[in-house]
C-alpha cells in the first residue's frame, strides 16, 4: 500500500495532515522505546522515531536499496525476506523489544501469521504491537465492486503487490489468531473522522472512537499487546 520511500526525507509532522496514517502511527509510538520495525523501507518513519521520539529502532526490509538508506536513520537495519521461516533471526540479538511496528507491510506477505507469531516472541511481556493494514471494504472499493470492477493498480488498497486483503474484522482476527490482544482501532483516510478529531483537539478532548471503520477507513491501524500480560 505504501509508495517506495527510497529517497524520501524523514517524516515531518509539520508537513503532514494530523489525520493521515503516518501522523496517527507516530502518535502511537511511546517515546524512548525499543522498536522492531518490519518493512522499514528507507527509514522514513524510523528516522522520526529515532531523532524525535528518542527510540532505538531495529529495521527490517526486503529491499537492499531501501535498507542502505535506512541504515543512516536506524540504530540497526537488516535486509531479509520477511516471508522466510527465520526472517527475524538477525533481530534476536537486540531483543527484547518494547514495540513491534508494522505499517503497510503485512499485506505484501504470503505468511504474515508466521511473522507475527515469531515477532511476538521478541517482545517484552505485554509488549505493544502497532500494525496498519489497508481496508478492502472501504466505500470506494465497494462501489467499484457494485460496478463489476476489481482492478489492481500501482498504489493503494488495490496495490498489485498485495498478497492479502483485509477488512476491519479480518485484520483483528489476524492479530488475535497469533496471540495478540487488540486494545484499540484507529482509522485513516476518512474525512468525517478527520473533522471529528479536529473538533476534539480544539476542545482539548480525547480523539473520538472510529466512525464506521469498516466503511470509511482507508487504512486500519491496530494497537495490540502480546501474550497473557495484556490488559
Amino acid at each position: 500500500m505504501r509508495p517506495k520511500y527510497h529517497l524520501a526525507e524523514i517524516f515531518d509532522p509539520a508537513q503532514a495532515h494530523p489525520g493521515d496514517a503516518h501522523s496517527i502511527l507516530m502518535r502511537l509510538v511511546p517515546p524512548e522505546s525499543r522498536v522492531l520495525e518490519l518493512g522499514c523501507a528507507s527509514g522514513y518513519l524510523s528516522g522520526y522515531m529515532e531523532r524525535t521520539l528518542g527510540c532505538r529502532v531495529t529495521g527490517m526490509d526486503t529491499d537492499p536499496v531501501a535498507t542502505a538508506i535506512a541504515s543512516e536513520r536506524c540504530s540497526e537495519v537488516y535486509t531479509a525476506d520477511l516471508d522466510a521461516p527465520d526472517a527475524l533471526g538477525p533481530a534476536r540479538a537486540s531483543a527484547p523489544y518494547d514495540v513491534l511496528f508494522a505499517a503497510a507491510v503485512l499485506e505484501h506477505l504470503k505468511h504474515p501469521e508466521h511473522l507475527l507469531r515469531e515477532a511476538s516472541k521478541l517482545l517484552v511481556p505485554g509488549g505493544l504491537a502497532i500494525v496498519s493494514l489497508p481496508n478492502v471494504a472501504h466505500w470506494a472499493i465497494r462501489l467499484r465492486l457494485l460496478r463489476g470492477r476489481f482492478d489492481y493498480v500501482d498504489y493503494g488498497v488495490m496495490d498489485r503487490t498485495h498478497c492479502r486483503l483485509y477488512t476491519a474484522r479480518t485484520g483483528r482476527e489476524l492479530l488475535e489468531g497469533q496471540g495478540y490482544r487488540v486494545e484499540r482501532l484507529a482509522i485513516a483516510g476518512s474525512a468525517l473522522q478527520n473533522v471529528a478529531a479536529a473538533l476534539a483537539r480544539r476542545t482539548h478532548r480525547p480523539e473520538p472512537r472510529p466512525i464506521l471503520p469498516g466503511l470509511l477507513a482507508y487504512e486500519l491501524i491496530y494497537v495490540a499487546r502480546n501474550g497473557p500480560a495484556a490488559s
